[in-house]
């Protein structure tokens, strides 16, 4: 093989590389989900999400007010079991994630599991 083709193959290798590393690290692709909740069976009751999004009613509405995609509600990701859920946080951009994560880690949360899902 020339070594001009060597050289064009490796710049077009280090190139996809290298867009590769940039979607990856945008978030753009993921190696797995970062949003995961508990064992469904370990969930509150519906009422007990209902009950906790209730009494943190100010702290729902401050994280809605992170961005205009963030709709904070009581979620049901299992199925299997209706009867289960928690405080679902619904956001559009990468941005408003990190604010939701900011402000969750700087308070006590709803006494209950908080998932965060994209929509």
């Amino acid at each position: 093989m020339k070594s001009i083709s060597k050289i064009i193959i490796s710049v077009i290798v280090g190139f996809l590389l290298l867009v590769g590393a940039f979607t990856f690290i945008n978030g753009w692709i993921t190696a797995s989900s970062k949003d995961t909740h508990p064992p469904c069976d370990q969930l509150p009751t519906i009422a007990e999400a209902t009950a906790a999004l209730d009494n943190h009613e100010n702290f729902a509405k401050e994280i809605e007010k992170l961005g205009d995609g963030i709709k904070v509600e009581v979620g049901k990701p299992c199925p299997d079991n209706q009867e289960r859920g928690l405080v679902l946080v619904r956001y559009d951009l990468k941005s408003e994630r990190d604010a939701i994560n900011k402000l969750l880690s700087r308070s006590e949360g709803f006494g209950v599991p908080v998932h965060l899902e994209k929509r």
